[in-house]
């Protein structure tokens, strides 16, 4: 497995199990741990459902080779993070929020370099 899908593994384990799994099972505990509160419960359910699903492609993509759609992520979750730290510039959303806006960044850096090493 290339530097590239491992990363894109990690990061879709990442997404299965801690915003995934996390959210639909605990997400008041999870939300605390990041100085967040939930609102309606069912919502972040919802986003806990749409992560583990996200998590779950990135999985199967790094498993099966599909490397067209490996440099896409790192768009995505670039903008996700931007997203994320934009909320919180705003005030719309507190500064625990910025944790995952690192790991998403992090995550997405990581796929960039493997992807230039491998060129």
């Amino acid at each position: 497995m290339s530097q590239a899908r491992v990363s894109l593994f990690v990061f879709g384990l990442y997404m299965f199990f801690a915003p995934g799994l996390g959210f639909i099972l605990m997400p008041r505990q999870i939300l605390h741990l990041f100085g967040l509160t939930a609102g309606d419960d069912v919502w972040i359910r919802v986003v806990g459902v749409l992560a583990s699903i996200i998590g779950f492609y990135y999985i199967q993509v790094a498993r099966t080779g599909l490397d067209r759609f490996i440099p896409w992520t790192v768009a995505g979750r670039s903008f996700a993070a931007a997203m994320l730290v934009m909320l919180v510039v705003l005030n719309m959303a507190g500064p625990g929020l910025l944790l995952f806006a690192a790991i998403d960044l992090t995550a997405a850096a990581w796929t960039w370099v493997a992807l230039r090493s491998t060129k």
